[in-house]
């Protein structure tokens, strides 16, 4: 069933998500307050209020960092209209900073959103007005400033850069912490080390979530069975593919194309 989900957060102290993840709807992220460290699809950046993402279906992303207050408008591919999937596809992955009075128009909108969906007797059709209205400034912002990748991965150290990239293009491949090391010409002390230090993420870990989140999206096209699946994606056999996506998303991989097809 098609869905939207609005909600706000406020943190007064430091906060950090646990893990990479990736999910199969859009998620609008809105940052109004606050700098946040936020890894998004092979990159990290370093934000500051005002800024708006948009993350498509099947991109890892997580934040950390200090002090915020954002905004998450979280709605599956069946609920958009070919305008707005048109908008949230033109601005996915980019870093846009809006003016002072689109920062308030946004703020409000959404709280009024958010309100509606609590107290409202026709709250389905008030959020949706609401978020047509929201898609519409989106769409302006595509006028301001859009950050460079460059200028919001400056604190990265490059090897850490090259490690992210190499495991988004081999992910399906036989890898291991000894041949990616050699890779690089360091130790794995070395790899371990930076990696961690500067993803907080394990690179084990990392390069799980990728090969998760690219099997993720092939489920969701009904074209290849699981084993194929788990062979394009860089697992060992379809029973330990099975074993570690119950582990982490709760359900089969069989149960997870079911779903996906329920929304549609």
């Amino acid at each position: 069933m098609a869905f939207i989900e609005i909600e706000k957060s406020v943190r007064e102290n430091e906060w950090s998500m646990q893990e990479l993840h990736s999910h199969s709807h859009y998620e609008i992220y809105f940052l109004s307050k606050g700098t946040r460290s936020f890894f998004l699809a092979n990159a990290l950046y370093k934000v500051t209020a005002p800024i708006v993402m948009v993350i498509p279906p099947h991109v890892m992303h997580k934040t950390e960092g200090d002090a915020f207050e954002r905004y998450n408008v979280n709605v599956d591919a069946a609920y958009l209209d070919p305008y707005q999937k048109e908008v949230l596809e033109t601005q996915a992955l980019k870093l846009v900073k809006p003016s002072s009075t689109q920062t308030e128009q946004l703020s409000a909108l959404l709280d009024n959103a958010i309100l509606a969906d609590e107290r409202q007797k026709h709250a389905p059709h008030i959020v949706r007005a609401l978020f047509s209205y929201c898609v519409y400034l989106l769409e302006s912002l595509q006028d301001t400033a859009v950050l460079p990748n460059a200028a919001a991965q400056s604190d990265i150290p490059t090897l850490v850069l090259k490690i992210i990239d190499y495991l988004h293009v081999h992910y399906a491949e036989k890898l291991t912490l000894q041949s990616i090391s050699d890779t690089f010409f360091v130790s794995k002390a070395t790899l371990l080390y930076n990696f961690k230090k500067h993803t907080n993420c394990s690179l084990i870990d990392f390069l799980l979530n990728i090969r998760l989140t690219k099997a993720k999206e092939l489920l969701t096209k009904d074209v290849l069975n699981v084993g194929e699946i788990a062979e394009r994606c860089g697992f060992s056999s379809a029973n330990y593919f099975g074993l570690i996506f119950k582990q982490k998303e709760g359900i089969s991989p069989l149960h997870y194309r079911k779903n996906q097809r329920a929304k549609r």
